[in-house]
């Protein structure tokens, strides 16, 4: 399996709110980066990131845009929709609907991803959900 489908596949994990494959994918030492988060996290807080992210966003999806390979690395370009159904950064609810533009970049060492760190504009975020 190439790079890209290794990409594919995390995604993929995120799409499906698939809190399983999301924690055989990040182990232990993997790293994340989100703007939200605004720091990197490793082992159960990505897994506690991602389970607040559904509740927030039931209907999330990743819509991959556009891929590009290296040898050890994917950057892939992605547009973030979901409706805010539920509390998100302290706040309650917004019931709107947002498309956030984003660009992902993932490293792999061997078959185990070691890094993930996700680009996007966290203004036009909080502007598309009414909070500025």
């Amino acid at each position: 399996m190439d790079l890209k489908d290794r990409c594919r596949q995390v995604i993929s994990a995120w799409n499906a709110k698939d809190i399983g494959a999301l924690k055989a994918i990040y182990a232990q030492k993997a790293i994340f980066f989100d703007p939200m988060v605004a720091k990197e996290i490793t082992g159960d807080f990505i897994i506690h990131y991602a389970q607040s992210i559904f509740l927030a966003f039931p209907d999330l999806r990743f819509n991959i845009q556009d891929m590009a390979a290296g040898q050890d690395v994917v950057m892939t370009q992605w547009v973030q929709c979901g409706t805010n159904i539920g509390p998100i950064m302290g706040n309650p609810a917004t019931g709107r609907y947002i498309e956030i533009p984003a660009v992902s970049v993932i490293r792999f060492k061997k078959d185990r991803l070691t890094s993930h760190h996700d680009y996007w504009d966290m203004v036009f975020f909080l502007k598309g959900l009414g909070f500025m």
